[in-house]
């Protein structure tokens, strides 16, 4: 076979052209297992000369091989001539493509005739005796169709061939509709009206109806009756004020200044400095551990007129990086001074046990066993965890130098069900709460309060795999994402002791009781924390506000989405991290203010947040399905299309062509959503069309060009390591 590629649209397919196909043909043995397929599948076509294609060969170069690959290529001819190659998945007939863009149609002989019968997919078509026509064009045009306008009859199997016809022959002329006939299944074409009806009402009602919280009937009747009023165009998922850069990189969101309490920014800034971490998660970390070391038993009353809704000071921090940003170091820094207190425990407990065992039994019986309180976990068991957690009803803190670890340990059951039974511990020990073990050999143990905070770094490869292969429980969700910064040598100079300050306040924090009432006779009752006003309405704005976001972010990236909604909770618990940390004395004060609100709205806001957007935008993708996402719009500015349809998603790379009609629907209408695409009222399943914005050619014009030298590079380093 000779080195020369086809080109589509003046791009290198990386494929050979029909020339060299042709005559691989006349050479090939390859033809038996391709022929061997199509019988198998009733197709009786063994005048077709036929090669297979090795879908896993460099560059989708083509391999002439007697194996079981993933596709056949069958040759295409025009007027007699030998034009193009069309292949074909062996799992999924409805995934084809031309290599080279040659022609539109297989039958296009057949174009002419007076009664033309439309296939689906070249199985159907070899089925039915090469008779009819199967269209083969890729795009965002049917301009082919033309060619069948001049017949008399055309069959269609289904809707959707026929409004292909109905749509790009005649350009939807209602006289022309007497030349189409449908000559399908009813029961199928039953299915699809029931999906299409389904469809758009599921979209009316989704975009007219708009019921927030306090909204009066009235108005959500008026609403419902907006519902039926006939629409003309399906509504938009943005207002496509520009289109989003899907290929963006997020900056490194940086440590805000003035809102975090003055002894964790001063040790974060001061101990980041010497050490040459980024402040940012260190002083993240410094909230974890300070989160974990202020008892349980100071919770906060969310809302005024629910004394059922308490959260206490419990959170779950992320440092992402890779090993140069130092994630363990800067771990073990904020970790420290709550280590040092853990080990003193372990040695008071250990002399109180060595005297309680020292003990007659008769003495044992009047002294309870020493109990084994911990402020810290390790490499741990969930079994190992409940032992020690059964003892330490103010909670711990989980420390793992490798989240990669944590997570890997919940998989080692084969069955699953470990798995699961974990997960939901865990799950368990972020929302706290008692929690009660059944077992045959210790029998029933009361955890009286199963509460963790978390502190654990991961690097980005590995937590990207766990998020697209885990079960999507929420468990990811509930950590604060931290992506580190670049790390520094550090520095050897005289630095403020912020570092001793910081200890001192984990020590003292882990002493703190609950606060109680004002007033004489109140100070002798503990009470839960709770917001003054103006900090409690700045908590009812920021719920509704967290509402939305959520609501906006489903349709794109459903993950995000799940982190905002942990939002209303986590604000709670950061609010009592602040108040306690800044507090005077053995209890803090009952009411939490304005001002420690709002520093901790902002915080969440301007770092938190913009810290999870990078997580799960940059790290995890933008979207849901981001791959194809990107297939997709690559293939959009790659061949300059106007309009896109479901049906030419399923056509384009490989990536796309392993769509099913429901994936290249959600896809396009996350492409809406960022502002790439508007809807076009259409009355068919599988060719929903979009518009391409105007906008988004003359924006990422660069990037196409950029993109198509990329891949044309790639594809002659592979050739040429081939020859």
């Amino acid at each position: 076979m000779t080195n020369t590629h086809a080109k589509l649209n003046d791009e290198s397919t990386g494929l050979p052209n029909p020339a060299d196909v042709e005559a691989a043909f006349q050479a090939s043995n390859g033809a038996d297992a391709a022929q061997a397929w199509l019988a198998e599948h009733g197709v009786n076509y063994t005048d077709a000369k036929m090669i297979a294609i090795d879908d896993e060969a460099p560059g989708d170069t083509f391999v002439i091989t007697d194996a079981e690959p993933d596709w056949i290529a069958l040759p295409v001819y025009h007027a007699g001539a030998f034009a193009d190659l069309c292949l074909i998945h062996r799992n999924n007939p409805n995934a084809f493509h031309t290599v080279c863009g040659m022609v539109d149609w297989l039958g296009g002989d057949n174009t002419g005739r007076a009664k033309i019968v439309i296939h689906e997919n070249p199985v159907e078509w070899l089925r039915a005796g090469s008779g009819g026509v199967v269209s083969v064009a890729c795009g965002g045009t049917r301009q082919h169709f033309k060619d069948l306008s001049r017949a008399c009859t055309i069959e269609c199997s289904t809707i959707d061939a026929a409004n292909d016809v109905w749509e790009w022959a005649f350009g939807g002329d209602e006289k022309a509709l007497k030349k189409i006939q449908l000559t399908g299944d009813p029961d199928e074409i039953r299915d699809d009206l029931a999906w299409l009806a389904a469809d758009q009402a599921k979209r009316r009602v989704r975009d007219a109806l708009d019921v927030p919280a306090g909204t009066d009937l009235h108005k959500l009747y008026r609403q419902m009756e907006a519902v039926f009023q006939p629409l003309d165009t399906p509504a938009a998922a943005n207002d496509n004020s520009g289109p989003i850069d899907l290929w963006q990189h997020r900056a490194h969101p940086p440590l805000p200044a003035d809102l975090l309490p003055p002894v964790i920014e001063e040790f974060a800034r001061a101990q980041g400095e010497l050490m040459g971490v980024d402040p940012g998660g260190l002083a993240a970390a410094a909230l974890a551990v300070c989160a974990a070391a202020i008892p349980d038993s100071i919770k906060l009353r969310v809302k005024r007129h629910d004394p059922n809704w308490l959260e206490s000071a419990r959170l779950w921090v992320a440092p992402i990086g890779d090993p140069s940003t130092k994630k363990s170091p800067l771990i073990s820094a904020a970790a420290a001074p709550l280590k040092r207190l853990d080990r003193d425990m372990f040695r008071t407990y250990e002399e109180a046990r060595r005297k309680y065992d020292s003990q007659s039994p008769a003495d044992k019986k009047d002294a309870p066993a020493p109990k084994h309180v911990r402020l810290r976990l390790e490499d741990t068991t969930i079994e190992a965890a409940q032992e020690v957690l059964k003892d330490s009803p103010d909670g711990v803190l989980c420390l793992q130098d490798e989240l990669s670890g944590w997570f890997g340990s919940m998989d080692k059951y084969s069955s699953g069900r470990g798995s699961a039974k974990d997960r939901g511990f865990w799950l368990q020990s972020f929302n706290g709460g008692p929690y009660t073990v059944n077992r045959i050999g210790r029998g029933a143990v009361l955890i009286e309060n199963l509460s963790v905070s978390l502190l654990g770094g991961i690097q980005p490869e590995p937590i990207r795999a766990l998020a697209a292969e885990a079960h999507d429980d929420g468990l990811l969700q509930r950590l604060f994402p931290i992506v580190l910064g670049a790390a520094g040598a550090g520095v050897d100079k005289p630095m403020p002791d912020a570092a001793a300050a910081y200890e001192a306040t984990v020590a003292r924090l882990t002493r703190l009781r609950r606060p109680t009432g004002e007033g004489a006779l109140s100070t002798y009752v503990e009470v839960p924390l709770q917001f003054d006003d103006a900090a409690q309405d700045l908590r009812s704005s920021l719920a509704q506000k967290y509402f939305e976001m959520q609501c906006a972010w489903e349709a794109v990236n459903k993950k995000l989405a799940s982190h905002l909604g942990k939002y209303d909770g986590l604000f709670a618990r950061l609010c009592i991290v602040f108040h306690c940390i800044e507090s005077d004395g053995a209890r803090p004060a009952s009411v939490i203010k304005e001002d420690t609100a709002s520093r901790a709205a902002a915080f969440l806001e301007k770092f938190l947040f913009p810290h999870a957007v990078a997580f799960y935008v940059d790290i995890l993708g933008l979207s849901d399905r981001h791959d194809m996402v990107l297939a997709a719009a690559g293939f959009i500015l790659a061949r300059k299309l106007e309009t896109i349809s479901v049906r030419d998603v399923r056509r384009g790379d490989r990536i796309m062509r392993g769509m099913d009609v429901d994936q290249a629907q959600a896809v396009l209408e996350q492409l809406d959503a960022f502002g790439w695409l508007e809807p076009v009222q259409t009355g068919r399943r599988d060719s929903l069309t979009w518009q391409v914005l105007p906008s988004v050619h003359k924006l990422f014009a660069d990037r196409a060009e950029a993109e198509k030298a990329r891949r044309e590079e790639v594809r002659r380093i592979i050739s040429g390591s081939l020859q």
